[in-house]
């Protein structure tokens, strides 16, 4: 396949790109359990009606977008976390038909499905949100998924390099006007060609999270919207990997935004923030899914006892990404060091959404406003009907 001329910018009339300094979206409302892997009575259960009540809240309070999993099997365990969830492209459909304004975003793993099915999916739901579709794009590798869609093992830079073939797919067929072939390594396409183009022109957003420098070259070449993974204990660690990804863009002439996303457990006082998290991932951690999850998706672990524990504890809590646990004020502080930091966005989970999502609206996006983070949310459009 021939190199990729210089690609187009993304559109940048979505709700991705407001002027708050810190954009939010809700991150896995699609999967059972997203944020934690536990036991707990009041864990994350999905239902279609209460997906979209949550996603109106969200877009209510002036959210930028819901970003969903893309999972096909669980973890196994007492409860099987993940084990249940929506397919994305038609859960993004039928939640942009039933919002005004967040952004809807569908997650592909690009070894599971074809670049030109993607890029007409991804299309349509872009017609129907009136231009308010966003593409998240993986390369992750979950043996027991793969084999379900009949995929043989690749390599982690293959899988990479698999990717940049599929990316040029897709945006040439978002912005091509007639006909064309493509032959590469991994994929070929001959005539491709996609109408009608997205409402977003040239094309849609793009939004990668990948972790490696593999990864980070990836995102820094293709897409719109790139994650870290701070080090939570190591602060500096956020400053020192958005430099790092922006000089990568920079190299390439491009610009991009960069999220992180959190696990949260916010709370009055620190204290009843950290006996919350303990309690859930504690004696409620559901120990064979945790395991499962070390061994499918970390490649297991050798450690001493203790540290395993500790691990594995920490696996429990904040499975959803860097923890944001403490109280209100502590949060909002956390999330201005982020946002000094360079971060623009982040993605939210909550060991249960139906708790956390208001909870987080009432007491800690108010202190985003008054920190200058956020401005007051009014929609225009009015509420959802």
């Amino acid at each position: 396949m021939t190199e990729p001329k210089p690609r187009l910018d993304c559109a940048a009339t979505g709700p991705l790109f407001n002027a708050n300094a810190m954009k939010l979206g809700v991150f896995g409302l699609n999967v059972a359990s997203a944020g934690a892997l536990t036991t707990s009575p009041d864990r994350h259960r999905i239902s279609w009606d209460q997906n979209v009540r949550l996603a109106r809240m969200a877009e209510d309070a002036g959210f930028e977008a819901v970003v969903p999993f893309a999972r096909w099997r669980g973890f196994g365990g007492e409860t099987n976390p993940w084990g249940e969830s929506f397919e994305t492209f038609t859960w993004a459909a039928g939640l942009a038909a039933a919002t005004r304004r967040i952004a809807l975003v569908a997650t592909v793993n690009m070894m599971t499905m074809p670049a030109v099915a993607a890029a007409k999916q991804l299309s349509t739901i872009d017609h129907i949100s009136h231009g308010r579709a966003v593409l998240n794009v993986v390369a992750g590798w979950m043996e027991i998924e793969m084999r379900m869609f009949g995929v043989g093992a690749l390599g982690h830079d293959d899988r990479y390099a698999q990717g940049a073939e599929w990316m040029e797919a897709l945006y040439r067929l978002w912005t091509a006007e007639e006909p064309f072939d493509l032959r590469g390594k991994y994929l070929s396409i001959e005539g491709g060609l996609q109408q009608p183009k997205n409402v977003q022109s040239p094309r849609p957003p793009v939004m990668n999270a990948a972790f490696s420098t593999t990864g980070h070259a990836f995102a820094a070449r293709w897409a719109d919207i790139a994650f870290i993974s701070p080090n939570p204990d190591k602060p500096e660690s956020a400053v020192e990997q958005v430099r790092a990804l922006r000089a990568m863009a920079d190299a390439r002439g491009r610009d991009m935004q960069i999220w992180v996303a959190t696990s949260v457990a916010g709370a009055p006082t620190a204290e009843a923030a950290r006996a919350y998290v303990a309690q859930y991932s504690g004696p409620e951690m559901d120990i064979g899914a945790v395991e499962n999850f070390t061994r499918l998706m970390m490649g297991g672990t050798a450690m001493p006892d203790d540290q395993r524990a500790a691990m594995l504890r920490h696996v429990a809590a904040h499975i959803g990404g860097f923890p944001l646990v403490g109280s209100y004020q502590d949060i909002a502080g956390k999330i201005a060091a982020l946002s000094e930091a360079g971060v623009d966005g982040l993605c939210l989970t909550w060991m249960d959404y139906e708790r956390g999502l208001p909870d987080f609206i009432a007491n800690i996006l108010p202190l985003m406003e008054k920190a200058g983070l956020r401005r007051p949310f009014m929609d225009a459009a009015g509420p959802a009907a």
